[in-house]
């Protein structure tokens, strides 16, 4: 073999270890919502640093470095969901947890669960809301004790209160300890917490607002509660809504592939939004006929 060939496979060699070195941007795919009256829709864009692994076989990628940003839109055509260019835009210095943003156009809040170091998803992770107009930039980690996770973070419809449900999630991943919390959003501070027999992130334990806020449905396996009133203890709900989810008016629809759908000339299809079929949905008494209502 010449010099040459030694320096052409020399150059392929680095050619094709330079993405085990290099780091690049990349992004997830783009959650999209709707605000409770149609007004606005929301585009959460979680954004890192990615580099190949030294092991192609593993089939994934180093990361680092996350961040999001939420890009809220004024909406004049509600069957294609347009609006460019945003009206609101937010960075923050790390990941999103999915499903987990919620922006009210009555109050001009926005609502998400928001995590605390590079591990996508993980435990350590806390509630945060933020006003474009209203000057509330707010951590909501003071809300955790010691060790707790927080598992659901949902405003009422009138986003006068938000229901929490919190607990320690131990090795195995079982949740411990959990408690249900309501925080009142006026006040910025926590109203009650009540301390539930278990919990588990599954489809059969879900919380639920009512359409007028005034009441909380929480479903634990084949029972389900309710909390009302001043909000300071659950009793058994006799009736309670069809659908567990969505679990408020307004929140979550749908995704766009990476890289498409933020600040783009493109039209953007879009779910319809959910405060219509949340309205509609009937009062039930048998546990076994309650669905998941996300989907038309």
């Amino acid at each position: 073999m010449n010099s040459k060939s030694y320096y052409l496979l020399f150059l392929n060699f680095i050619l094709i270890n330079c993405s085990y070195l290099q780091w690049r941007p990349a992004s997830l795919a783009i959650e999209r919502g709707w605000s409770e009256n149609g007004n606005h829709v929301v585009q959460t864009e979680v954004i890192y640093e990615e580099r190949d692994a030294w092991n192609p076989l593993t089939g994934t990628t180093h990361k680092r470095n996350y961040g999001t940003k939420f890009r809220i839109y004024l909406i004049n055509d509600k069957a294609k969901g347009d609006g460019s260019p945003p009206i609101f835009t937010k960075e923050v210095s790390s990941w999103t947890l999915p499903g987990s943003v919620y922006f009210h156009s009555a109050s001009s809040l926005l609502f998400w669960i928001q995590g605390k170091n590079d591990e996508y998803a993980g435990k350590s992770r806390f509630p945060a809301i933020w006003s474009p107009e209203l000057s509330i930039d707010q951590d909501l980690s003071s809300i955790l004790l010691a060790g707790e996770t927080v598992l659901q973070f949902v405003p009422a419809p009138d986003a006068e209160l938000a229901a929490l449900i919190l607990g320690k999630v131990d090795p195995s991943l079982e949740i411990l300890s959990p408690r249900l919390v309501f925080w009142n959003v006026k006040d910025r501070k926590t109203l009650t917490s009540i301390s539930l027999n278990s919990w588990k992130e599954v489809p059969n334990y879900r919380i639920r607002w009512s359409v007028n806020s005034k009441t909380l449905y929480l479903r634990m396996e084949d029972k389900v509660s309710k909390a009302e009133n001043d909000f300071h203890s659950l009793s058994k709900a006799s009736e309670f809504p069809l659908c567990f989810f969505p679990p408020t008016n307004f929140g979550p629809v749908g995704i766009s592939p990476a890289g498409s759908g933020g600040d783009t000339s493109f039209d953007r299809k879009i779910e319809p939004p959910l405060f219509k079929k949340f309205e509609k949905v009937p009062m039930i008494s048998d546990v076994g006929r309650i669905r998941d209502c996300s989907n038309p």
